[in-house]
């Protein structure tokens, strides 16, 4: 019997169960400097929590920050065929968006139709249509396409057992949609979508340039998520620099300081501390 058994506690014979670990799985992004910044220097567990909504903040008059999203998308495309990726982009047509990968040599084509789709949302606009069968207006809104492809991921999840990562490459419909200005719809569409998040796993990006929505809607939008990702842009000198934060991620501890970020031939992206050594 254990010896090491508690009195007035059951003894157990053999061997003692398995510790599980309930803080969950974390993924990693494929980027080494990052994933080291993701679960501190001397830790084993290092990553994104999976099934977290990381809301990417940034800076309009930047691309690094959309660049960063495909490299670590397209990290976990080529990671594994069960790794499924929903690109879904407003902002751009799709011919500009795989402009953005080729310009590094970044080739997704491999992947398309296989593990990786484009959803455009681009020629999609929300407008108020008159019925056909006299029933009045409709209302065709992107958030409910939104809807349609976080649908789409847990059939995937449900059905092939695949891992889903999504991106929604920015948020300005949420202003054609008029949600920045309703308070309680956008709390429900959050909500929908996060309780989606979990079920479906994965890491799932909402890309925000700031300014743009009603500040309420975008603290709301930032309360809501498990991690926010933040950029900003400075100049030293002659020289334009891209600073990135992690200032909220729940689920894992993290480096929280200004860190500085380049492209890289070698992981796409190099991230480094800006303090002075």
């Amino acid at each position: 019997m254990d010896s090491n058994a508690q009195k007035g506690g059951v003894e157990r014979v053999g061997k003692k169960e398995p510790i599980v670990d309930l803080r969950g799985e974390l993924i990693l992004t494929g980027i080494r400097s990052l994933d080291l910044k993701l679960g501190m220097e001397l830790s084993n567990r290092k990553g994104i929590p999976k099934g977290s909504l990381i809301l990417v903040s940034y800076p309009s008059d930047t691309v690094i920050p959309t660049l960063f999203v495909q490299r670590i998308l397209l990290n976990w495309a080529q990671k594994s065929d069960d790794n499924v990726i929903f690109y879904v982009h407003s902002g751009r047509p799709y011919s500009h968006v795989l402009r953005s990968f080729q310009a590094y040599e970044w080739d997704v084509k491999p992947f398309e139709g296989k593990n990786w789709y484009f959803e455009n949302m681009f020629d999609l606009s929300s407008s108020a249509m008159v019925s056909a069968l006299k029933l009045g207006k409709i209302e065709v809104r992107r958030k409910t396409y939104v809807k349609k492809v976080i649908e789409r991921m847990l059939h995937v999840k449900e059905n092939q057992n695949k891992k889903c990562f999504s991106v929604f490459d920015d948020l300005l419909w949420m202003k054609e949609d008029r949600l920045d200005e309703d308070s309680n719809t956008l709390i429900t569409f959050l909500k929908d979508a996060i309780m989606s998040f979990n079920q479906i796993e994965g890491v799932h990006f909402f890309l925000l340039p700031q300014g743009v929505l009603e500040p309420v809607a975008e603290r709301i939008i930032m309360n809501a998520a498990q991690g926010i990702f933040y950029f900003s842009r400075s100049t030293v000198g002659s020289r334009i620099r891209d600073n990135f934060a992690i200032t909220k991620l729940m689920g894992v501890a993290y480096i929280s300081e200004n860190l500085e970020i380049t492209p890289s031939e070698v992981e796409g992206f190099k991230i480094e501390s800006t303090a002075k050594i």
